[in-house]
């Protein structure tokens, strides 16, 4: 599997309900798209004090394989999203390990944690964290070209996050059925 996370910083005076309507008409057409296992819509508003800030569109996408996502980059949708935002660069790792929450389809949020994987760590060892709480999907993953280890979750509740953390709303979350 791979994790893959792109990120426009938008203006602090940007108007959300672009985004949220942007979402709302287009999420569901990565519904069962080949390959994917998850799109998590993700957003975040500058004044809300349940996301990060500045504003920033964030889509979260979980892979079957590298032949969905070149599938999806290659696609109309992608195309449509380069240009209205410019082509972004692309954050992709190698996924660790997986645990979709019962309540993953009602997400409402999400937050992403990074990071740094020490020289000296044991590489068997850095999946090992505590279980996340009833619900709570959890993608686990690693950059092992900056060495970083990426702890990506999905909620239907906020989170009560750490300063380490970048949270998110969730407006819309594509999940394959295939």
């Amino acid at each position: 599997m791979i994790a893959m996370q792109y990120r426009f910083r938008l203006p602090t005076d940007y108007d959300m309900t672009i985004i949220e309507n942007r979402v709302r008409e287009n999420g569901h057409l990565l519904d069962n798209f080949p390959g994917l296992v998850i799109k998590a819509w993700c957003y975040a508003c500058g004044r809300d004090p349940q996301t990060a800030s500045p504003p920033l569109y964030a889509p979260f996408y979980l892979w079957h394989d590298s032949a969905g996502m070149a599938r999806f980059l290659q696609s109309n949708g992608f195309k449509k999203l380069v240009t209205d935002f410019g082509r972004p660069a692309i954050d992709c790792w190698p996924v660790l390990g997986f645990r979709p929450g019962s309540t993953l389809q009602r997400s409402a949020f999400a937050r992403r944690e990074i990071v740094p994987i020490a020289a000296d760590s044991d590489l068997s060892q850095i999946s090992n964290l505590p279980e996340p709480a009833a619900g709570i999907t959890r993608i686990l993953a690693w950059d092992v070209q900056q060495w970083r280890r990426l702890c990506f979750e999905l909620s239907e509740l906020p989170f009560d996050d750490a300063p380490s953390t970048e949270s998110y709303r969730v407006g819309h979350i594509s999940l394959s059925t295939r």
